[in-house]
């Protein structure tokens, strides 16, 4: 094996590129605002070109460093949780059982 599946990495497969790709296709909504610049621009002239420019390169650099995010956070070795502190989801408990009920047989008598 190797040293990084050892660490407990997550073994990724897929392409940068391609997920990038995907990424933008899925993300297409957030091109809206520079298409309606786009479309002022050519029909009336304003605003300028560089703003239509802009509002694009800041939608591919939203969805890059999101990408990149997710990316770095996959690529953090996996921890185990260590022991389960949760008293009703440990071995032993049976809902509505006898072993817990035993504190509220009394509170139960009262309510009725």
């Amino acid at each position: 094996m190797s040293k990084r599946k050892d660490d407990g990495h997550i073994h990724s497969a897929g392409n940068f590129l391609f997920c990038l790709i995907i990424s933008l296709a899925l993300n297409l909504q957030g091109l809206i605002p520079a298409a309606i610049a786009l479309v002022l621009y050519l029909w009336l002239g304003f605003p300028p070109l560089w703003i239509v420019l802009t509002l694009s390169g800041i939608w591919f650099f939203i969805i890059l460093i999101q990408l990149l995010v997710i990316r770095w956070a996959a690529s953090r070795p996996s921890k185990p949780l260590g022991s389960n502190k949760n008293p009703y989801s440990s071995t032993g408990y049976v809902p509505g059982g006898s072993q817990n009920s035993s504190s509220f047989a009394g509170n139960r008598s009262d309510d009725n």
